[in-house]
């Protein structure tokens, strides 16, 4: 799951009663986060978050003189244009998900599940990330689907909302936070970007659905004997 805004990611806790976004950290064995390494890498993705944010295509020449430094420097900063257009989408996935959270009042796998979707509906009518597709389509799949800042992000973010509502004992997972949240992650990707795959657009009720079973498989079998 990515995501394309114009203000700059919030790290602040949501202030609403439901979902919040300060929470207990991973459990050990959890994700890596994939943040800039050091000062220098973030003032580059600070730089290329404005160049996004605008619907600006990233070159790496220009925004060396932005900078002020050469080319070979910005590359020893950030390593390649992938893994810069990576934290970005990231930082932007990041902002995305943060503004969903403080919306949502729903608790435990309601409230999850209402968080992605509003998540997911934002990531897709970003304006931003609709330009940055439509001039690197193949580009934004890889980056977008492969375990990278993105997902990984991604799924920390969730992890997160997952160990929250676990502690306040409104949740209970039948696998571990990290494996759980990556799973949800992906099955995401799969269909909000089916259609960039060559495939048709797919319904993100259905991806919801599935969240559901994933997060609380018991309710699901209860709500299934019930309709049966």
């Amino acid at each position: 799951m990515s995501a394309a805004q114009t203000a700059p990611a919030r790290s602040r806790a949501a202030k609403t009663p439901g979902l919040a976004a300060k929470t207990p950290g991973l459990a050990e064995g959890g994700l890596e986060d994939d943040r800039p390494r050091n000062t220098a890498e973030a003032e580059v993705v600070k730089a290329a978050v404005r160049r996004y944010t605008r619907g600006e295509a990233i070159d790496m020449s220009d925004l060396a003189v932005e900078l002020g430094v050469g080319r070979a420097t910005l590359y020893r900063r950030v390593g390649n244009r992938d893994r810069l257009l990576g934290l970005v989408l990231a930082d932007r996935t990041e902002y995305s998900f943060r503004r969903a959270q403080r919306d949502i009042r729903e608790t435990g796998v309601p409230g999850i599940v209402a968080l992605l979707n509003r998540f997911m509906t934002d990531v897709l009518d970003a304006e931003p990330l609709k330009i940055f597709v439509q001039r690197e389509p193949l580009l934004f799949i890889r980056l977008a689907t492969s375990m990278g800042p993105i997902e990984t992000r991604s799924a920390r973010l969730l992890g997160e909302v997952m160990a929250t509502e676990q502690a306040a004992g409104r949740f209970t997972p039948w696998l571990p936070i990290p494996v759980l949240a990556e799973a949800i992650v992906r099955l995401g990707d799969a269909f909000m970007y089916a259609h960039l795959l060559g495939g048709p657009r797919r319904d993100l009720r259905t991806s919801l659905d599935v969240t559901s079973l994933l997060l609380d498989p018991a309710a699901a079998r209860e709500a299934a004997a019930r309709a049966g």
